[in-house]
Protein backbone atom coordinates (compact mmCIF):
# COMPACT_ATOMS: atom_id res chain seq x y z
CA UNK A 1 0.00 0.00 0.00
CA UNK A 2 1.37 3.51 -0.90
CA UNK A 3 0.37 7.00 -1.27
CA UNK A 4 -0.66 7.80 -4.86
CA UNK A 5 0.95 11.03 -6.51
CA UNK A 6 -1.63 13.83 -6.70
CA UNK A 7 -1.61 12.78 -10.68
CA UNK A 8 -2.29 9.57 -10.35
CA UNK A 9 -5.47 10.39 -8.11
CA UNK A 10 -9.19 10.28 -10.09
CA UNK A 11 -12.10 9.17 -9.43
CA UNK A 12 -12.65 7.68 -12.62
CA UNK A 13 -10.01 5.19 -11.66
CA UNK A 14 -11.99 3.60 -8.59
CA UNK A 15 -15.12 2.74 -10.09
CA UNK A 16 -15.72 0.18 -7.18
CA UNK A 17 -15.48 2.32 -4.30
CA UNK A 18 -17.61 5.07 -5.84
CA UNK A 19 -20.59 2.18 -6.64
CA UNK A 20 -19.76 0.59 -2.64
CA UNK A 21 -20.73 4.38 -1.15
CA UNK A 22 -23.40 4.55 -3.79
CA UNK A 23 -24.64 1.23 -2.87
CA UNK A 24 -24.28 2.23 1.48
CA UNK A 25 -26.29 5.42 1.03
CA UNK A 26 -29.07 3.51 -1.00
CA UNK A 27 -29.33 0.57 1.34
CA UNK A 28 -29.51 3.21 4.41
CA UNK A 29 -32.26 5.45 2.25
CA UNK A 30 -34.48 2.35 2.30
CA UNK A 31 -34.01 2.29 5.93
CA UNK A 32 -34.70 5.93 6.68
CA UNK A 33 -38.26 5.29 4.17
CA UNK A 34 -39.44 2.47 5.60
CA UNK A 35 -41.55 4.29 8.34
CA UNK A 36 -42.66 7.39 5.60
CA UNK A 37 -43.77 4.16 3.62
CA UNK A 38 -44.71 2.39 6.85
CA UNK A 39 -47.64 5.38 7.57
CA UNK A 40 -48.37 5.96 3.80
CA UNK A 41 -49.24 2.42 3.42
CA UNK A 42 -51.62 2.31 6.91
CA UNK A 43 -53.26 5.81 5.82
CA UNK A 44 -53.80 4.84 2.04
CA UNK A 45 -53.26 1.34 1.61
CA UNK A 46 -57.19 0.96 1.36
CA UNK A 47 -57.35 3.39 -1.35
CA UNK A 48 -58.16 2.36 -4.78
CA UNK A 49 -55.34 4.66 -6.63
CA UNK A 50 -53.22 3.81 -3.34
CA UNK A 51 -50.94 6.64 -2.80
CA UNK A 52 -51.36 8.33 -6.09
CA UNK A 53 -54.18 10.53 -4.87
CA UNK A 54 -51.56 12.29 -3.30
CA UNK A 55 -49.59 13.36 -6.46
CA UNK A 56 -52.76 14.99 -7.78
CA UNK A 57 -52.63 18.16 -9.08
CA UNK A 58 -53.15 20.72 -6.31
CA UNK A 59 -52.16 18.18 -3.67
CA UNK A 60 -55.71 19.26 -1.95
CA UNK A 61 -55.36 15.30 -0.32
CA UNK A 62 -51.78 15.54 0.62
CA UNK A 63 -52.39 18.84 2.38
CA UNK A 64 -55.53 17.29 3.90
CA UNK A 65 -53.68 14.46 5.33
CA UNK A 66 -50.73 16.01 6.46
CA UNK A 67 -53.01 18.85 8.51
CA UNK A 68 -54.89 15.82 10.59
CA UNK A 69 -54.60 15.51 13.96
CA UNK A 70 -52.40 11.84 13.75
CA UNK A 71 -50.35 10.42 15.92
CA UNK A 72 -48.65 8.49 13.39
CA UNK A 73 -47.13 11.71 11.66
CA UNK A 74 -45.22 12.87 14.83
CA UNK A 75 -43.83 9.70 15.49
CA UNK A 76 -42.85 9.03 11.92
CA UNK A 77 -40.80 12.13 11.77
CA UNK A 78 -38.96 11.66 15.58
CA UNK A 79 -38.37 8.03 13.63
CA UNK A 80 -37.14 9.41 10.61
CA UNK A 81 -34.93 12.34 11.42
CA UNK A 82 -33.54 10.13 14.50
CA UNK A 83 -32.26 7.21 11.16
CA UNK A 84 -31.16 10.25 9.30
CA UNK A 85 -28.99 11.31 11.85
CA UNK A 86 -27.46 7.80 12.54
CA UNK A 87 -27.00 7.13 8.90
CA UNK A 88 -25.20 10.63 7.87
CA UNK A 89 -22.75 9.02 11.09
CA UNK A 90 -22.87 5.57 9.63
CA UNK A 91 -22.11 6.49 6.29
CA UNK A 92 -18.63 8.18 7.01
CA UNK A 93 -17.10 4.45 6.96
CA UNK A 94 -17.59 3.95 3.55
CA UNK A 95 -17.08 7.82 2.99
CA UNK A 96 -13.98 6.95 4.15
CA UNK A 97 -13.06 3.98 2.77
CA UNK A 98 -13.95 5.67 -0.76
CA UNK A 99 -10.88 8.57 0.09
CA UNK A 100 -8.54 5.63 0.79
CA UNK A 101 -9.26 4.10 -2.12
CA UNK A 102 -8.77 7.39 -4.41
CA UNK A 103 -5.78 8.29 -1.87
CA UNK A 104 -4.07 4.98 -1.89
CA UNK A 105 -2.82 2.05 -3.91
CA UNK A 106 -0.59 -0.83 -4.16
CA UNK A 107 2.50 -1.46 -6.53
CA UNK A 108 2.68 -3.96 -8.56
CA UNK A 109 5.03 -6.82 -8.08
CA UNK A 110 8.39 -6.24 -9.61
CA UNK A 111 9.29 -8.24 -12.97
CA UNK A 112 11.49 -11.04 -13.38
CA UNK A 113 15.31 -10.04 -12.87
CA UNK A 114 16.36 -9.16 -16.37
CA UNK A 115 13.44 -7.86 -17.86
CA UNK A 116 13.15 -5.00 -19.22
CA UNK A 117 11.22 -2.14 -16.59
CA UNK A 118 9.71 0.99 -16.85
CA UNK A 119 11.09 3.59 -14.84
CA UNK A 120 7.79 4.83 -13.82
CA UNK A 121 5.71 3.23 -10.69
CA UNK A 122 2.64 0.85 -11.35
CA UNK A 123 0.05 0.50 -8.96
CA UNK A 124 -3.56 -1.43 -8.72
CA UNK A 125 -6.76 0.20 -6.75
CA UNK A 126 -6.25 -1.07 -3.02
CA UNK A 127 -8.61 -3.53 -2.16
CA UNK A 128 -11.56 -2.41 -0.83
CA UNK A 129 -11.11 -4.62 2.92
CA UNK A 130 -8.02 -2.43 3.53
CA UNK A 131 -9.93 0.78 2.53
CA UNK A 132 -12.63 -0.35 4.59
CA UNK A 133 -10.36 -1.10 7.78
CA UNK A 134 -9.07 2.61 6.85
CA UNK A 135 -12.59 4.09 6.77
CA UNK A 136 -13.49 2.34 9.85
CA UNK A 137 -10.31 3.57 11.73
CA UNK A 138 -11.16 7.42 10.26
CA UNK A 139 -14.87 7.64 11.75
CA UNK A 140 -14.51 9.10 15.08
CA UNK A 141 -12.37 11.99 13.13
CA UNK A 142 -14.48 12.44 10.35
CA UNK A 143 -17.78 12.42 11.94
CA UNK A 144 -16.51 15.42 14.47
CA UNK A 145 -15.36 16.93 11.90
CA UNK A 146 -18.62 16.61 9.76
CA UNK A 147 -19.84 17.48 13.00
CA UNK A 148 -17.86 20.70 13.30
CA UNK A 149 -18.47 22.08 10.08
CA UNK A 150 -22.51 21.62 10.61
CA UNK A 151 -22.21 23.82 13.55
CA UNK A 152 -19.69 26.35 12.09
CA UNK A 153 -22.14 26.20 8.98
CA UNK A 154 -25.15 26.97 11.28
CA UNK A 155 -23.60 29.20 13.26
CA UNK A 156 -22.53 31.29 9.92
CA UNK A 157 -25.91 31.29 8.45
CA UNK A 158 -27.53 32.42 11.67
CA UNK A 159 -25.67 35.25 12.23
CA UNK A 160 -26.06 36.00 8.44
CA UNK A 161 -30.07 35.89 8.47
CA UNK A 162 -30.26 37.89 11.69
CA UNK A 163 -27.75 40.63 10.36
CA UNK A 164 -29.44 40.74 7.09
CA UNK A 165 -32.94 41.11 8.78
CA UNK A 166 -31.28 44.00 10.26
CA UNK A 167 -30.04 45.86 7.87
CA UNK A 168 -33.05 45.07 5.52
CA UNK A 169 -35.44 46.64 8.47
CA UNK A 170 -33.53 49.60 8.76
CA UNK A 171 -33.02 50.65 4.59
CA UNK A 172 -36.76 49.99 4.49
CA UNK A 173 -37.73 53.81 4.70
CA UNK A 174 -34.83 54.73 2.67
CA UNK A 175 -35.18 52.75 -0.39
CA UNK A 176 -38.49 50.94 -0.20
CA UNK A 177 -39.37 47.04 0.05
CA UNK A 178 -38.40 45.49 -2.93
CA UNK A 179 -34.75 47.64 -2.52
CA UNK A 180 -34.27 46.57 0.78
CA UNK A 181 -35.27 42.54 0.59
CA UNK A 182 -32.54 42.76 -2.70
CA UNK A 183 -29.91 43.82 -0.04
CA UNK A 184 -30.95 41.29 2.39
CA UNK A 185 -30.68 38.31 -0.39
CA UNK A 186 -27.20 39.68 -1.13
CA UNK A 187 -26.21 39.89 2.39
CA UNK A 188 -27.01 36.86 3.21
CA UNK A 189 -25.95 34.99 -0.07
CA UNK A 190 -22.57 36.35 1.25
CA UNK A 191 -22.78 34.58 4.35
CA UNK A 192 -24.26 31.46 2.60
CA UNK A 193 -20.66 31.95 0.65
CA UNK A 194 -18.29 32.29 3.28
CA UNK A 195 -20.55 29.29 4.71
CA UNK A 196 -19.27 27.36 1.90
CA UNK A 197 -15.96 28.20 1.67
CA UNK A 198 -15.18 26.99 5.27
CA UNK A 199 -17.27 23.47 4.50
CA UNK A 200 -14.32 23.38 1.24
CA UNK A 201 -11.45 23.78 3.89
CA UNK A 202 -13.05 21.30 6.45
CA UNK A 203 -13.16 18.96 3.47
CA UNK A 204 -9.86 19.45 2.73
CA UNK A 205 -9.09 18.69 6.50
CA UNK A 206 -11.12 15.51 5.91
CA UNK A 207 -9.16 14.22 3.07
CA UNK A 208 -5.92 15.02 5.19
CA UNK A 209 -7.17 12.74 8.37
CA UNK A 210 -7.98 9.92 5.81
CA UNK A 211 -4.50 9.99 4.18
CA UNK A 212 -2.75 10.07 7.26
CA UNK A 213 -4.36 7.27 9.07
CA UNK A 214 -3.75 5.45 5.66
CA UNK A 215 -0.33 5.89 6.01
CA UNK A 216 -0.09 5.33 9.80
CA UNK A 217 -1.95 2.04 8.50
CA UNK A 218 0.49 1.09 6.02
CA UNK A 219 3.45 1.91 8.52
CA UNK A 220 2.12 -0.48 11.17
CA UNK A 221 1.64 2.77 13.35
CA UNK A 222 -1.19 4.82 15.20
CA UNK A 223 -2.23 7.81 16.81
CA UNK A 224 -5.58 9.48 18.65
CA UNK A 225 -7.90 10.33 16.69
CA UNK A 226 -7.79 13.69 18.29
CA UNK A 227 -4.34 14.55 17.28
CA UNK A 228 -4.73 13.26 13.56
CA UNK A 229 -7.98 15.57 13.09
CA UNK A 230 -5.68 18.66 14.71
CA UNK A 231 -3.20 17.98 12.56
CA UNK A 232 -5.21 17.44 9.75
CA UNK A 233 -6.93 20.94 10.04
CA UNK A 234 -3.67 22.49 10.25
CA UNK A 235 -3.04 20.70 7.52
CA UNK A 236 -5.98 22.12 5.44
CA UNK A 237 -5.52 26.24 6.69
CA UNK A 238 -1.85 25.68 5.14
CA UNK A 239 -3.65 24.20 2.11
CA UNK A 240 -6.01 27.31 1.85
CA UNK A 241 -3.22 29.52 2.18
CA UNK A 242 -1.94 28.97 -0.76
CA UNK A 243 -4.75 26.42 -2.64
CA UNK A 244 -7.96 28.05 -1.48
CA UNK A 245 -9.02 29.22 -4.67
CA UNK A 246 -8.34 26.21 -6.59
CA UNK A 247 -10.07 24.25 -4.05
CA UNK A 248 -13.19 26.65 -3.96
CA UNK A 249 -13.87 26.26 -7.63
CA UNK A 250 -13.56 22.84 -8.32
CA UNK A 251 -16.30 22.77 -5.56
CA UNK A 252 -18.36 24.64 -6.73
CA UNK A 253 -18.24 23.49 -10.06
CA UNK A 254 -19.08 20.31 -8.78
CA UNK A 255 -22.09 21.52 -6.85
CA UNK A 256 -23.53 23.33 -10.23
CA UNK A 257 -23.65 19.98 -11.86
CA UNK A 258 -25.09 18.71 -8.92
CA UNK A 259 -27.56 21.64 -8.33
CA UNK A 260 -28.22 20.49 -12.68
CA UNK A 261 -29.01 16.63 -11.58
CA UNK A 262 -31.22 17.58 -8.91
CA UNK A 263 -32.92 19.92 -11.06
CA UNK A 264 -33.06 16.77 -13.37
CA UNK A 265 -35.05 14.54 -11.21
CA UNK A 266 -37.39 17.18 -9.85
CA UNK A 267 -38.57 17.47 -13.62
CA UNK A 268 -38.88 13.65 -13.47
CA UNK A 269 -41.04 13.05 -10.33
CA UNK A 270 -43.35 16.20 -11.93
CA UNK A 271 -44.03 14.43 -15.13
CA UNK A 272 -43.61 10.46 -14.21
CA UNK A 273 -44.82 10.74 -10.39
CA UNK A 274 -47.97 9.03 -9.23
CA UNK A 275 -48.08 7.09 -12.01
CA UNK A 276 -47.65 2.88 -12.11
CA UNK A 277 -45.95 0.24 -14.24
CA UNK A 278 -43.31 1.50 -16.53
CA UNK A 279 -43.57 5.35 -15.06
CA UNK A 280 -42.80 4.24 -11.66
CA UNK A 281 -39.40 2.50 -13.01
CA UNK A 282 -38.13 4.93 -14.90
CA UNK A 283 -38.57 7.07 -12.57
CA UNK A 284 -36.62 4.86 -10.20
CA UNK A 285 -33.82 4.61 -12.22
CA UNK A 286 -33.50 8.73 -13.00
CA UNK A 287 -33.49 9.24 -9.19
CA UNK A 288 -30.80 6.80 -8.80
CA UNK A 289 -29.07 8.05 -11.60
CA UNK A 290 -29.15 11.27 -10.23
CA UNK A 291 -27.94 9.75 -6.82
CA UNK A 292 -25.20 7.84 -8.36
CA UNK A 293 -24.02 10.58 -10.43
CA UNK A 294 -23.64 12.87 -7.32
CA UNK A 295 -21.72 10.64 -5.34
CA UNK A 296 -19.82 10.52 -8.48
CA UNK A 297 -19.05 14.26 -8.12
CA UNK A 298 -18.25 14.19 -4.57
CA UNK A 299 -15.72 11.82 -5.35
CA UNK A 300 -14.51 13.89 -7.70
CA UNK A 301 -14.34 16.33 -5.60
CA UNK A 302 -12.56 14.52 -2.80
CA UNK A 303 -9.87 13.32 -5.21
CA UNK A 304 -9.73 17.02 -6.37
CA UNK A 305 -9.02 17.47 -2.36
CA UNK A 306 -6.61 15.20 -1.80
CA UNK A 307 -4.59 16.23 -4.51
CA UNK A 308 -4.18 19.73 -3.00
CA UNK A 309 -3.22 18.39 0.05
CA UNK A 310 -0.49 15.91 -0.50
CA UNK A 311 2.08 18.07 -0.96
CA UNK A 312 1.40 19.95 1.68
CA UNK A 313 1.12 17.20 4.03
CA UNK A 314 3.83 15.13 2.71
CA UNK A 315 6.04 18.41 3.75
CA UNK A 316 4.87 19.27 6.75
CA UNK A 317 5.69 15.44 7.92
CA UNK A 318 8.98 15.60 6.44
CA UNK A 319 9.67 18.92 8.34
CA UNK A 320 8.15 17.26 11.58
CA UNK A 321 10.30 14.11 11.07
CA UNK A 322 13.41 16.11 10.52
CA UNK A 323 12.71 18.46 13.54
CA UNK A 324 12.51 15.44 15.60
Amino acid sequence: MTPLDPSEIHARTRPVAVASMFVGELAWALVVATPVHEWVRRAWGAHPDGDAVLFSRGGRDLLVWLGQEDAGMSVTARTTLALLVVGVLLLQVPFGALVASLAFGRELAAPPAGEATAPTRATRALPMATAWKIGVASWLPLATLLAFSVLVSVIVLSLGGILAALVESGLTASLGDARSFTVRVVLFALFAAVAAVLGVVVDLARAAVVREIGIAHAAGTSEAGWRTMLRALRTAMATARTSLGRATLGWTGRFAVGIALIAIGFVAANGLGGRGGVALGGLFVIHQAVVLGRVALRASWMARALALVAPVQDAREAKRSSAT
